[in-house]
């Protein structure tokens, strides 16, 4: 499917650009503005349809080279990316796919109208994207997110725009909704990294207490065991609670977290160069900080098996 960014709009001429509502004519694939079509009524090319006439894009339109890394547009013999410094392979770029079915459909006599609305049902030529790789998203520019966020740059950024054209908060994340506070140190978010981590601890206080008082410890609460275990049972209620919260926010969570991070090393590195070595050393991700919580985590369960009474047995029974 051919990408219409930065084609001309066929009614008022402006290039097509990634947050337009953008509209194909079936008949020729031109390309619009929605407003500009709706407001012309037809295809300015009507006339030419009975011909066989068929839109092609132009020149200016097809030479440019989309950035796999960032999604920035670059000049077609450009050797490094001018958003984020992503190599190019060598070889000119791949042509549009949509050149290849044109070609097999005018092979096979003529315009292929069955594949056109197939394609149009399926969003292919009739789409409204997410917003541009360079339009700034929390006033911070595509290369200097994607310097900070790694290789997943594309797919945050792609999420990130579209929660800011539309002003949304919520965008499903698996790996928070899997691994809780660990999404959070692993992307280096800490605010919200030690913010859940203190909430798990604190709704798992009741069943370490109810732990203790069937170990029959020194240190159990004057608390009775059933009182502990509803205790433990709304804990956990609320713990599920919050695992939900946690994988339908952490991304605009890390947003934040990710651009104030941005804005400070902006305001202290203008340099360009400078600044992207600073965001890559400070973004991207940290696998020891998980091994990090993981250990600690650990250790501090040691910690609480010092503080259990004779009665293990009781435990061990319980759990089995």
């Amino acid at each position: 499917m051919y990408q219409f960014t930065g084609c001309p709009c066929s009614v008022c001429g402006k290039p097509l650009t990634d947050t337009d509502d953008i509209v194909v004519c079936p008949d020729c694939g031109a390309p619009y503005h929605r407003a500009c079509y709706e407001k012309q009524g037809a295809c300015v090319y009507a006339g030419k349809h009975g011909a066989g006439f068929e839109w092609t894009p132009p020149a200016s339109a097809r030479s440019e080279r989309r950035c796999p890394n960032c999604g920035a547009s670059n000049p077609e013999d450009a050797a490094r990316c001018s958003h984020c410094g992503f190599t190019f392979e060598a070889g000119p770029t791949p042509p549009p796919r949509v050149d290849a079915n044109r070609q097999a459909q005018q092979s096979a006599g003529g315009f292929n109208y069955a594949r056109l609305y197939q394609e149009a049902q399926g969003g292919g030529y009739w789409q409204s994207s997410a917003a541009s790789a360079d339009e700034p998203i929390d006033g911070i520019s595509a290369e200097d997110w994607a310097a900070y966020l790694g290789p997943a740059s594309p797919s945050y950024l792609r999420d990130f725009a579209q929660m800011q054209k539309y002003g949304r908060k919520s965008s499903i994340c698996f790996s928070a909704l899997l691994f809780g506070p660990l999404y959070f140190f692993y992307r280096k978010a800490w605010k919200p990294a030690f913010a859940f981590l203190a909430v798990d601890l604190l709704l798992n206080l009741p069943a370490l207490l109810e732990l203790l008082v069937l170990s029959e410890s020194a240190f159990a609460p004057a608390i009775s065991s059933s009182s502990l275990l509803f205790l433990a049972q709304l804990a956990s209620i609320a713990s599920f609670a919050v695992m939900v919260l946690s994988g339908m926010f952490a991304k605009y969570l890390y947003r934040r977290s990710a651009a104030g991070r941005i804005r400070r090393i902006e305001a202290e590195f203008p340099e360009k160069a400078q600044r992207e070595a600073v965001l890559r050393a400070q973004g991207g991700v940290s696998w020891a900080a998980v091994v990090g919580v993981c250990t600690l985590m650990m250790v501090a369960g040691a910690v609480f098996s010092l503080f259990l009474g004779p009665n293990v047995d009781a435990i061990v029974g319980l759990v089995i």
